[in-house]
């Protein structure tokens, strides 16, 4: 049976406008086929919550840092 396992994150991340969320997401649709991404700048950590498989995750979390951005996991 191949079922493809999806975990959930969450980042505290510097990714605070609307302008940087939308600049970023034509590139997260496209690493997170399968899952869901959203960001909430309203949170005073701007959370970034992540579902996905763990191999995206990494991809996910390089593509942010090589665009400049922090991200800490919170657990």
């Amino acid at each position: 049976m191949n079922e493809h396992l999806h975990n959930f994150y969450l980042f505290r991340t510097n990714v605070n406008t609307t302008s940087q969320v939308d600049a970023l997401t034509p590139y997260l649709n496209r690493l997170v086929i399968s899952g869901k991404w959203s960001f909430d700048l309203e949170d005073c950590d701007l959370v970034f919550c992540l579902t996905c498989e763990d191999v995206v995750k990494h991809k996910v979390v390089g593509f942010l840092k090589s665009k400049g951005f922090a991200l800490e996991e919170l657990h």
